[in-house]
Order: structure tokens, then C-alpha cells, then sequence
């Protein structure tokens, strides 16, 4: 290995030597030396500014030790060839004077590019101004959403005192009436005020969904107030589901009908009873049950304005409805529809 070493430096060393080899010599090693300190000073710039971000920092080190180590070097050379005794040749101060221009060119290259990298925003500022961005996008859709809840609440506030100016508006005709149109009229008054009672929970929760068993039991409380049928037991019991906005007055309406024909019909003369209103939600089906121990209702007595409301409404729910007979007496209501948003996936 050390007899090729001297032979190549033998390659290096033979020849005629030009005149000015000892300045050729120095002046080379010298622009060697000065760009091998100047890419490492430009680099240094750059790392300072993105050292969260580089990986493997101890690796970027090394490589500015290593190329400011051969800078060293090449300015030993450069003072070596002060004094040295020993000619450089042709083909020596071709390879000298080719490695310093390239290096000149590579470190004019960091400087005109330096001020340009500068400018790009570092991945960690990037991340902060995205973090902003997102923070102020998500407060205006905060902010929309806030804003149009306050105007779903004001619409179901308007709604719901429209539909109270209509059942007080019927109340006070019930009092001019006929003793044969006031059950007509009563029942009128009743079927708005559910309407109006589905809007006073939507507004009171600002949603655009109907919570099933929150708005049966205040519609429970209302019907037999209405009705005056203290001694029968209404009880709510099941699942809580909700109802999508679009069908939310066609389920209030159903659950009135049903359950205003049970508390009318079912229980004649005051008499005491139970009707038992069981809710049941899976991830395909809704279900509303109501029973009763009542005397039972049959066909004539479900016939009229309900029974085709009932028909109607169900339609509208895409629901399947059912009447049977209890074994202990009275009857028993049954509707299944299917829950909206698998109905709406499918569509």
C-alpha cells in the first residue's frame, strides 16, 4: 500500500514544474480553505434557525467538523508551500485549481440561496401558524353554529307561541260553542297544544332532533291534566331516542291520538286504570308500545278524525302500526319505523 502511495506521489511530483507553481500552489489552497470555512458558516445559520427540526443534530455537527477540518488542512498547505522544495506539476495544480473553483462555486451557491432559506418558515412556525388557522376557523364555525342554534331556538320560540295563540284562540270559541262541538274543538285545542309542546322542548334544548322520552312524558302531563283522568296511572318507560326534525309532529301526533283515545274512551265514568308507554331503540328500529287495562277500544271507537290521522301520520313516519286486544283487558297500540339516518344512508 505505501509503494502505491509513493507512486502516485511520485505521478504528482514528476515533470516539468511552470514557473509560478509555488503561487498557483498557495493561492489555490488558500480559496480551498476559505470556502471549506465559508459553507459551514452558512450552514450553521440555517441549523441555528431549524435546530428543533433536524434530525440526528450530532450527524449534522460531524459533517461541519469533518469539512472544516479539511479547510484546515488545505491552509497547512497553503503556508507548506511557502517554504516547500518540492515542485508541483501540470497535472497536481490541475486537480488543485479544479477542486478550488468547484469549492468557490458551491459556497456562492449557500450564499445567494442563504437569504432564500432564511425566508421559508420552519416546519415548527408552519405547525404554530396552522394551529392558528385552524384555532380561528374553528371559532367562527363556533361561532356560525352558536348564531344559527340562537336562531333554531327563536324559530321554535315563534312557532310555539303561534301554535298557544291558536289553542287559546280555539279555547275561547270552545266557550261560545255547542254542548255537541266542544269534544270536537277540545280535541282540536289538544291536537295544537302537542304541536306547540313539541317546540317548547326543541327550543329549550336547541336541537334539531325530538327527544322521545322527555317530550312523551310532558306530553303525558299535559293530556291527562287536560283530560281530567286522575285516577288513571300513565307510566313512561324504554329507551330514549330521537326523532328527526322533519317527522317530529307526526310522532307528537300519533302518541296524542293514541293516547288521548285511551284516556277518553278507555276509562269511562272515572274509572281507574293504567296505560303503560314503552319505548325501545336499536340501531335499525324505533318502537312506541302503549297498553292499557281499560275496557278496551274497538273499531267504532277508534273510528273518525284520529283513526285517519293515525293512518296518515304513520304514512308520513314510514312506520307500520298495529291494534290489539290486551289478555287483561284493554287494548294495545303498537308503531315500529326505521331509525332516519340508516334510512337516509341507504337512500
Amino acid at each position: 500500500m505505501f509503494e502505491w502511495l509513493q507512486l502516485l506521489y511520485s505521478i504528482c511530483t514528476s515533470g516539468p514544474a511552470p514557473a509560478y507553481w509555488r503561487e498557483i500552489t498557495i493561492v489555490a489552497n488558500a480559496a480551498i480553505a476559505v470556502a471549506y470555512f465559508w459553507i459551514p458558516a452558512a450552514m450553521a445559520v440555517v441549523f441555528a434557525r431549524w435546530r428543533q427540526e433536524l434530525p440526528f443534530p450530532w450527524l449534522w455537527a460531524g459533517f461541519a467538523v469533518f469539512i472544516v477540518a479539511c479547510g484546515l488542512s488545505h491552509g497547512v498547505h497553503a503556508f507548506h508551500a511557502i517554504g516547500a522544495r518540492t515542485p508541483h506539476n501540470w497535472l497536481a495544480l490541475s486537480v488543485l485549481m479544479f477542486t478550488a473553483i468547484v469549492s468557490a462555486i458551491i459556497a456562492a451557491v449557500f450564499t445567494y440561496l442563504l437569504p432564500k432559506i432564511l425566508r421559508l418558515a420552519s416546519p415548527a412556525e408552519t405547525k404554530l401558524r396552522l394551529q392558528e388557522a385552524v384555532a380561528v376557523s374553528t371559532k367562527g364555525l363556533q361561532d356560525a353554529l352558536r348564531h344559527e342554534r340562537v336562531l333554531l331556538r327563536e324559530v321554535h320560540h315563534r312557532v310555539k307561541n303561534n301554535l298557544q295563540v291558536t289553542a287559546s284562540l280555539v279555547s275561547l270559541h270552545m266557550r261560545r260553542a255547542s254542548p255537541g262541538s266542544v269534544s270536537e274543538l277540545r280535541s282540536l285545542r289538544d291536537r295544537v297544544e302537542a304541536m306547540a309542546a313539541v317546540h317548547i322542548q326543541l327550543q329549550d334544548v336547541g336541537s334539531s332532533r325530538l327527544r322521545a322520552k322527555p317530550f312523551v312524558e310532558l306530553l303525558v302531563k299535559s293530556l291527562t291534566s287536560s283530560v281530567g283522568r286522575d285516577g288513571v296511572v300513565v307510566t313512561v318507560v324504554g329507551d330514549g331516542f330521537d326523532v328527526p326534525l322533519d317527522h317530529a309532529t307526526s310522532f307528537a301526533l300519533v302518541i296524542h291520538e293514541v293516547l288521548s283515545n285511551a284516556l277518553r274512551h278507555g276509562f269511562p265514568d272515572n274509572r281507574a286504570g293504567s296505560i303503560d308507554i314503552a319505548l325501545f331503540a336499536d340501531q335499525l328500529w324505533r318502537s312506541v308500545t302503549i297498553s292499557d287495562d281499560g275496557i278496551g277500544l274497538g273499531s267504532e271507537r277508534r273510528a273518525g278524525i284520529g283513526e285517519t290521522l293515525i293512518r296518515t301520520l304513520a304514512i308520513q313516519l314510514g312506520a307500520e302500526t298495529s291494534w290489539t286486544s290486551n289478555t287483561a283487558g284493554g287494548t294495545i297500540f303498537s308503531m315500529r319505523f326505521a331509525e332516519q339516518d340508516l334510512v337516509d344512508r341507504l337512500v
